[in-house]
């Protein structure tokens, strides 16, 4: 259920609504307003709306590598998961020649 939140940001007052708990609103509000007065203290001529859109660029540069990290996680997951599927068919396979028909587990 959507929710509405007075937020703080870099000393900057805003309503938000959003969907999220108030512990994950208090969470982003902090990581965002870390990243913002870390910004502004490298820079002391970095306006806050210099600082934001160097936020938002960051965060879209994490989000971009994130992102890749995960296509390539998920291609290695297949793999593995096909190599399991060869596997265990061999392994049927062996387990059909041992004396029996059956092996040991």
């Amino acid at each position: 259920m959507k929710q509405k939140y007075t937020i703080r940001v870099a000393d900057i007052e805003m309503n938000v609504i959003s969907e999220e708990s108030p512990e994950a609103v208090e969470a982003l509000v902090g990581i965002v307003d870390r990243k913002m007065r870390e910004i502004e203290g490298a820079s002391r001529r970095c306006s806050k709306s210099e600082a934001a859109l160097l936020c938002a660029l960051d965060y879209c540069s994490e989000r971009i590598k994130a992102q890749r990290k995960i296509k390539t996680l998920e291609s290695r997951l297949q793999i593995a998961e096909t190599t399991v599927e060869e596997l265990e068919l061999e392994n049927e396979k062996l387990r059909a020649q041992l004396p029996g028909g059956a092996g040991i587990l």
